[in-house]
């Protein structure tokens, strides 16, 4: 058997982890809940478990792993491995994350933010991997971010770089949960998608959003937007349009700040298909320089829940120095 390497996803929710040869084949893989309520020992124990249960399955023996490569939330220090405090992990408090996994694996362990890995994982093996500089948003309940420059992933020295949902796309515009005002997450996220139709709703706009949350604004979500706007609802198409326009807004700026030849959009959002590409890449076309607006393709990502634990064994790759 050749050499391997371990990816894992580590989210509030759930712990995924994949087996990945060093040609990006994804030889076993295992999910499992974080169980993050109960503290980080055991969340670190779920982390072991779930790589002692890819391997098997990959049939891939532990002599054979190269290095485990850890997509984690939150802010930390990609270069020493330590989480400060991610807010989805109770408890955590300037973890050492990647000593701690390097001890109970046996093998060399590497931490990044997980967009940046998703974002790796886009780059290598999914939609950007004919290209050498790429943006990554993951449109979620937040907006997150990553940003490959000529081949390499940009991290920032503190670790920060590629915040693209706190680019601020409005002077004085909504309170985001950064303390900022304006900022993309506000009005490009589920989130932000949300508080657009509600905010019409408020003004006066008729929709069927109304009886699908039974008049309680409170209940509306991403998913009943995106059903109504299939179903025919003007007001509910609108709002995905005009999430769209804020999207394609902050896209233009990237494009003149980094001359990307892709921007990659993930996430739950981008099932909403052309309602939301289309006017995000009309927005960004109009809002970018001609040349690198005309270059840069506005495109889906490819590989779905896998990117992080794909993004996260290539990183460990990478930082090997064998990419």
């Amino acid at each position: 058997m050749s050499e391997v390497l371990i990816g894992i996803d580590l989210g509030g929710t759930n712990v995924k982890t994949a087996v990945v040869s060093r040609a990006g084949e994804v030889l076993g893989k295992d999910c499992r809940p974080t169980r993050a309520s109960e503290g980080p020992d055991v969340v670190i124990d779920m982390m072991v478990e779930s790589a002692e249960a890819a391997l098997s399955q990959a049939s891939v023996a532990q002599s054979n792993v190269l290095a485990a490569g850890i997509g984690a939330p939150g802010p930390m220090n990609w270069q020493t491995g330590v989480v400060f405090s991610p807010p989805n992990l109770p408890g955590w408090k300037d973890m050492p994350l990647a000593d701690t996994m390097a001890k109970r694996l046996g093998v060399p362990c590497f931490v990044d933010n997980d967009a940046n890995v998703a974002c790796f994982g886009e780059f290598w093996l999914g939609a950007g991997r004919d290209v050498d500089s790429m943006v990554l948003l993951t449109l979620g309940t937040g907006v997150g971010g990553g940003i490959i420059v000529m081949g390499k992933l940009l991290r920032g020295p503190d670790g920060t770089a590629a915040e693209v949902g706190h680019l601020c796309v409005r002077r004085n515009g909504r309170r985001c949960n950064c303390g900022a005002r304006g900022c993309l997450e506000t009005y490009a996220s589920v989130t932000g998608m949300v508080r657009t139709a509600v905010d019409g709703i408020q003004a006066g706009h008729q929709t069927a959003l109304l009886e699908r949350c039974g008049g309680d604004l409170e209940k509306i979500t991403g998913r009943m937007i995106s059903e109504a706007a299939q179903a025919g609802d003007g007001f509910a198409a609108w709002v995905i349009g005009e999430t769209g326009v804020w999207l394609g807004a902050a896209i233009g700026s990237l494009i003149n700040l980094l001359n990307p030849e892709k921007v990659v959009l993930a996430g739950g959002m981008i099932a909403a298909g052309e309602m939301l590409f289309s006017p995000a890449r009309a927005t960004a076309k109009r809002q970018s320089f001609e040349v690198p607006g005309s270059r840069a393709s506005v495109e889906a990502a490819t590989l779905g829940g896998d990117a992080g634990v794909i993004g996260a064994a290539g990183c460990a790759l990478e930082r090997l120095g064998l990419i």
